[in-house]
């Protein structure tokens, strides 16, 4: 399996089996709000283990910044509803489906940019 693949299950673990209904509900009560800090922490523990995990030759520097990135931009996606906000540029249908989707695919893009930029 590639790094990709084994960050895409730590995503999924992070971002779905480890969020419970109080951090969907209050994630975008406010851009600074306890659920978001929580849900962004577990998410970017999540990912750092499975990297750890995975990789053997990154810096101390590395895996820093892979997790500050992750962290800021989790933060940012979901607090702000951005994918509210990329739905109503691109006039895309307000169905939750939708919605999941885009989520979901930013915050993918933001793996494989990091893995581009930053792992290789």
């Amino acid at each position: 399996m590639t790094l990709f693949d084994w960050l895409l299950i730590g995503h999924l673990i992070g971002d779905w089996a480890f969020q419970n209904e109080w951090m969907v509900r209050h994630k975008q009560d406010a851009l600074f709000n306890r659920a978001v800090f929580i849900h962004c922490g577990i998410y970017t523990g999540v990912l750092l283990i499975v990297l750890w995990l995975t990789t053997s030759s990154l810096s101390s520097g590395q895996f820093l910044l892979f997790g500050a990135v992750v962290y800021l931009s989790h933060w940012l996606i979901d607090a702000t509803n951005a994918a509210d906000y990329w739905m109503h540029i691109f006039q895309q249908s307000n169905v939750l489906f939708v919605r999941i989707v885009v989520d979901q695919a930013a915050h993918l893009l933001i793996l494989g940019l990091l893995i581009e930029l930053l792992l290789k």
